[in-house]
């Protein structure tokens, strides 16, 4: 579990998001931030259901993988 985590993080700050999949359901992970002077500057990583598209958001990578972690025990492929 620890090399697949290793490998959701390195692709995802690489990329600035990695799909994979846990139980044969896809997500997503992704950075997203936004700013300008309309839209409050938010900073944030997404877990998103890529079936349902509901995301929990994380203030950092490091939240989410351990979300990840501790909720998501069958990951099987990692998708850079």
């Amino acid at each position: 579990m620890k090399d697949r985590l290793t490998s959701i993080k390195n692709v995802a700050l690489n990329k600035t998001w990695v799909s994979f999949l846990n139980e044969n359901h896809p997500y997503s992970l992704l950075h997203w931030s936004i700013g300008g002077s309309h839209e409050d500057t938010k900073d944030v990583w997404l877990l998103q259901d890529e079936m349902s598209f509901e995301a929990q958001e994380f203030p950092t990578i490091d939240e989410a993988l351990q979300w990840i972690e501790e909720n998501m025990k069958n990951i099987s492929d990692v998708l850079g």
